[in-house]
């Protein structure tokens, strides 16, 4: 009866640490083209420059996103349909010690831990009047598919983590003039995770430590939790003459307040000695703003320059406060992000009066430091290549096709994942390797 009691309080316990992780795991995401857990794949156009100039372009419907004040430059209505293929690669190399046990935790390597996700943006934009357009965006600009092996060996920090994030953009542009334009409008964000993690499970027998995880197995962690939240998106743009422009483009964060559910189940092993418990947690999640500037020059004919730069206020992600609503209270769960920097040149190359061919390179400063590297956010400082190519079908319809290829030193990881009483995943030691493949086709058609 004491061996159940014991088995049955330790029980609780693990419960009520996994929901004092709820915050930290809801804000875990590896990214594909962009730190942290940023989503930059949209349109093609944009993949093919990695990500240079888009707040000057100003040259079809998908400056609706990068800079609303560029549909003034639109002399159609247009629409406009990406497909991006994102096949990122994470690979793990170290160990986990075991504190029940003294020793390592046993288990595998991993793979691949990541896997291969396809997502879409859309972009229209219609002439209410000369001056004035208005413009609609859907877009994807956060999101991961993490999934490592039920018995790798940092399964006590984290096995799965499915973040959805999806976002639509309304905006107004005017033009002010022959050289300023403005627009801008509210976006509206669904945040949505599905994550897991396994625990530690121990219990203490006559004054003598029992891992019961190595006995009957691990118990495993389940969070659910969405959310939608409002933000806007500010834009203006500025032509010298008929070959240069700048565009600056500034993203609201966007709050979102959370509200997870929670189940831990158990292997059938352990019987009436584990009670499977569902509770639910609460937390706030802020997505970072930013401030974005590009230009856009056509020094020849058939030769375009471009160029970005790029701050991004993820220093917000200091620390997440959550409350479990089962009354054990509140946990404030520490990951000391950093603000960011972004920059990137790109050239276009009019090769004929159909074929636009397009290339880029940009340097992507990551939030995450080494002192503060997860095994769900294990992001490093990303070297980005694009290269693309546009096709014109018709005078009113062009098809787009890019690739990009992340480059990244990767990144030594030394954490104990542990929030409030989570005492038990132990301390991952090593190191990742990381990079990202990722491939976009978008069609465009003026009407």
């Amino acid at each position: 009866m004491r061996r159940q009691d014991s088995q049955k309080i330790n029980t609780r316990i693990l419960l009520l640490s996994s929901v004092a992780g709820f915050a930290a795991l809801l804000y875990s995401a590896q990214a594909a083209h962009a730190s942290g857990f940023g989503l930059r794949e949209g349109a093609a156009d944009w993949l093919g420059n990695a990500f240079a100039g888009d707040e000057a372009k100003a040259y079809d419907a998908s400056t609706v996103w990068s800079n609303p004040a560029g549909m003034a430059l639109l002399d159609s209505n247009e629409f406009q349909g990406n497909l991006s293929v994102i096949a990122p690669y994470i690979k793990f190399h170290g160990s986990n010690t075991n504190v029940l046990t003294g020793s390592n935790v046993t288990g595998t390597q991993g793979g691949n831990d990541i896997a291969p996700a396809a997502t879409g943006a859309m972009f229209g934009v219609y002439a209410l009047a000369p001056n004035w357009r208005l413009g609609v965006s859907v877009t994807a600009p956060y999101g991961e598919r993490t999934a490592y092996p039920d018995n790798w060996v940092g399964r006590y920090q984290s096995i799965v983590s499915s973040i959805t994030d999806i976002n639509m953009g309304l905006a107004l542009s005017y033009k002010v003039n022959d050289q300023l334009s403005i627009g801008g409008g509210p976006n509206f964000d669904y945040f949505q995770a599905r994550l897991t993690q396994a625990l530690n499970a121990a219990t203490v027998v006559g004054g003598t430590p029992v891992d019961l995880s190595a006995l009957y197995g691990d118990p495993i962690a389940q969070i659910t939790g969405n959310s939608i939240g409002v933000g806007y998106n500010l834009g203006a743009l500025y032509q010298f003459d008929d070959k240069t422009r700048i565009g600056i483009d500034y993203r609201s964060r966007i709050r979102h307040d959370l509200y997870g559910a929670q189940n831990v189940t158990a292997p059938a092993a352990y019987g009436s000695n584990f009670v499977p418990l569902d509770t639910a947690g609460t937390t706030s999640i802020t997505l970072p703003d930013s401030v974005s500037m590009g230009i856009f020059s056509q020094v020849t004919p058939q030769l375009a320059l471009l160029g970005s730069l790029q701050w991004t206020e993820w220093s917000l992600f200091k620390q997440l406060d959550v409350t479990a609503r089962n009354g054990s209270g509140n946990t404030a769960i520490v990951e000391n992000y950093r603000d960011t920097w972004f920059a990137a040149v790109g050239a276009n190359y009019q090769l004929t009066d159909k074929i636009l061919l397009q290339t880029g390179f940009a340097y992507d400063e990551s939030p995450v430091t080494s002192a503060w590297r997860t095994s769900r956010v294990p992001d490093a400082d990303h070297y980005d290549l694009g290269i693309g190519v546009q096709y014109k079908l018709t005078p009113a319809a062009t098809i787009e096709a890019a690739y990009g290829h992340v480059f990244t030193l990767g990144g030594k990881i030394n954490n104990s994942a542990a929030g409030g009483s989570n005492l038990t995943p132990g301390t991952l030691t090593g190191s990742y390797d990381l990079a990202d493949n990722s491939a976009t086709l978008g069609l465009d058609v003026k009407f």
